[in-house]
């Protein structure tokens, strides 16, 4: 079978060196992996396989169909669903651990858990400043209680969530973490006591050790990528093409539509198979670089559904066929997925996710 013309090449030694990151990072504390979103794009069996494989003790997704698709492909690590508790019968089918956001929650997944005659492992959700899902700390404690008189739940889990992802105002975090400090000396106080404490994300496994407890939930660091410099952590992801036309065009000559670029002299023009069907932003029309035989080259004209123009005039020798890398290395230049969304406005966690389900990936050892 011919290669894929355009794919996401995952190295899994970058995702092993990573999770060894967190691991020297916080001690050996226990790891909640996060594979939400297919794995923020790197596809999520085969990540989550591996990261189990290496040291990760859980697997944390946001919805219940991600936790399905990694029952169904085989694997029986606990997995924690972030955001979806709202069907219990799913949860004891395919033995899921819920966040639970409040009371109302948590009755109906013991009932349910009642007439199964089962118990159920669950996570409570306190909002310490995030202002999304969860019990507010101001009333938590009072909510916690009457949950943990619900005879058929299994109170494994207490965690919170920073609302700044990469932990630029200390400030704020500070207080998040002082509130969720209290709520678990206030509970053990009153004899409720959980398996797991968990607040620290990737910025917090890098630059903030108090919030390491007992659990860390890294997510996009397993990627490669983190908040400041030197952190050892290397991008597993790397999305390549091909050029599969080229021509010669005089000067004048407009590029794709809109004519947004017109060339100012002769120039050579490659045509590279993947434009924002699969996930490469149409923002980085006239302004995206790629690399082609180690050397970068702009993107030229705007980014169309299914294509990218290359201006390939000072490439040597391009021809169809030849490697494009427009995230990754090659020679000494490379590009990352902080480039791209630097470029764009945005941050490498939606660089990533964004590349399509038609973008076929390719996993190296």
């Amino acid at each position: 079978m011919d290669s894929p013309k355009t794919f996401a090449e995952i190295d899994l030694r970058a995702l092993s060196q990573n999770l060894g990151v967190v691991k020297s990072k916080t001690k050996n504390k226990t790891v909640l992996a996060v594979v939400k979103a297919g794995a923020y794009g790197h596809g999520s069996v085969r990540v989550s396989r591996h990261l189990l494989k290496n040291g990760a003790s859980m697997l944390g997704v946001a919805f219940t169909e991600e936790a399905i698709e990694l029952r169904e492909a085989g694997i029986k690590a606990p997995i924690v669903v972030f955001f979806d508790p709202n069907d219990p019968e799913i949860y004891f089918k395919y033995s899921l651990k819920p966040v639970i956001f409040d009371l109302k929650n948590a009755k109906t997944f013991s009932a349910r858990a009642g007439k199964l005659n089962k118990k159920i492992s669950v996570h409570l959700k306190v909002d310490t400043g995030m202002g999304r899902v969860g019990m507010s700390s101001s009333n938590a404690i009072s909510e916690i209680l009457k949950i943990a008189e619900l005879k058929n739940l299994r109170l494994e889990g207490l965690m919170s969530h920073f609302s700044d992802a990469g932990l630029a105002d200390q400030g704020f975090a500070e207080h998040q973490l002082e509130e969720f400090t209290c709520l678990i000396r206030a509970l053990k106080e009153k004899g409720i006591n959980f398996k797991f404490h968990h607040i620290a994300n990737s910025a917090a496994v890098l630059r903030f050790p108090k919030a390491h407890f007992n659990m860390v939930r890294p997510g996009i660091m397993l990627y490669g990528y983190g908040p400041g410099a030197r952190t050892g952590l290397k991008p597993v992801l790397s999305l390549k093409s091909r050029i599969i036309f080229i021509k010669t065009v005089p000067e004048g000559t407009p590029i794709s539509y809109g004519r947004t670029f017109i060339t100012k002299r002769k120039s050579t023009i490659a045509t590279v198979p993947l434009g924002y069907a699969d996930g490469y932003s149409r923002q980085l029309s006239n302004s995206g670089e790629v690399i082609i035989k180690g050397k970068r080259a702009p993107v030229v004209g705007r980014v169309c559904m299914d294509t990218v123009m290359v201006d390939v005039t000072r490439i040597p020798d391009p021809k169809t066929g030849t490697e494009v890398v427009l995230i990754g290395r090659q020679g000494k230049e490379k590009i990352s997925a902080l480039d791209i969304a630097d470029k764009v406005g945005s941050i490498p966690y939606e660089v990533l996710t964004s590349i399509g389900q038609r973008v076929k990936r390719v996993y190296n050892y």
